[in-house]
């Protein structure tokens, strides 16, 4: 499973080749991307993404569930996610926006979702088949930015994506060592692990915990400062167990973010809580969220491998899809 992740250079290289392939004609009131799971946390990078950008206006809102929410409607532009094509909820949700009249766009590798907008003419982009979705990450974020920035609603250019894979290629050896470097932290103390970051890396810190409960099969706290230093901080007071792994994760040209997990290590510390630090490398922010995914995706594979587990296999996800017909129902 390795490969897949240190397959992501060729994944940037694919979207840089199609790059300005389709585009949409509409000023949205919204920008919607829907998804689950390893699909869903392409709406978490986008708005992270958008929010360091000043110029960038256009709200976006991020939807995993099989529930629409009321407000979305025909003035929005909804991206539908799913690397399979076949996500229950996500189908429930691109229903809901064909029936409400939203322009959409389906990034999917396959299943119901690519047959239905090939059939309708909706904008369609087609990721590479065959690997663990939750590895597709490069390419199905880069299919939004694509569109995004084709269709004159830039949060990352075509250029920043050249400079990305030319990053991507120059550090590729560094983050494996890096990321075998964490496993074996992580394996060698065997506390329940918690990642702590800061604003705007929630959704790298969301990513971490998806990656280490799906491929190792550990259950992850997250501490986002500043706004764990208005409620978490208090629950390492007195917790019920001091058998707790902190990885801190930190982008160094931070200030801010560097002085709040400072003050975040002194409260591990004082439990005596065995702490590693990461420094995201990368100029710029999507080069750190790139390389933080490939240290805790490498990372998280390494683990499942230190504990003899197959890091491919979620059994509970499939004991879940075999009765999720049942709990949602037929779209």
């Amino acid at each position: 499973m390795e490969d897949y992740y240190l397959g992501w250079l060729e994944q940037v290289e694919k979207a840089l080749s199609i790059w300005g392939c389709c585009r949409v004609d509409i000023e949205p009131r919204l920008i919607v991307i829907t998804g689950m799971g390893g699909s869903g946390c392409i709406g978490d990078y986008v708005y992270a993404l958008a929010s360091t950008r000043k110029y960038f206006k256009c709200p976006i809102f991020i939807v995993k569930s099989h529930k629409l929410p009321s407000f979305i409607n025909e003035k929005d532009l909804v991206f539908i996610i799913s690397y399979s094509g076949n996500t229950l909820e996500t189908r429930h949700t691109y229903l809901e926006a064909l029936r409400r009249k939203c322009s959409l766009v389906v990034i999917t590798s396959n299943g119901f979702l690519e047959r239905d907008a090939k059939q309708k003419n909706i904008p369609l982009i087609t990721v590479t088949r065959g690997i663990a979705p939750r590895t597709a990450l490069p390419e199905m974020l880069l299919a939004v930015l694509n569109i995004l920035d084709t269709s004159g609603l830039t949060i990352v250019s075509r250029d920043e994506v050249e400079d990305l894979r030319r990053f991507l290629k120059e550090n590729m050896a560094k983050a494996y060592n890096e990321a075998m470097e964490i496993a074996q932290f992580i394996y060698s103390n065997k506390g329940t692990l918690i990642i702590a970051t800061h604003t705007p890396l929630e959704a790298l810190a969301i990513r971490g915990k998806n990656e280490f409960n799906e491929n190792s099969k550990i259950p992850v706290k997250i501490d986002v400062a500043p706004e764990c230093a208005h409620n978490d901080i208090v629950g390492w007071e007195n917790p019920f167990t001091d058998k707790w792994t902190v990885l801190e994760i930190v982008d160094p040209r931070d200030s801010i973010g560097l002085k709040i997990i400072d003050f975040m290590d002194k409260i591990y510390r004082e439990k005596r809580y065995p702490i590693k630090k990461i420094l995201l490398k990368g100029e710029y922010f999507l080069q750190k969220l790139l390389y933080g995914s490939l240290l805790l995706g490498l990372a998280s594979v390494k683990l499942a491998r230190l504990r003899g587990i197959n890091p491919l296999e979620t059994k509970n996800i499939s004991k879940y899809k075999s009765r999720v017909h049942d709990i949602l129902g037929q779209p």
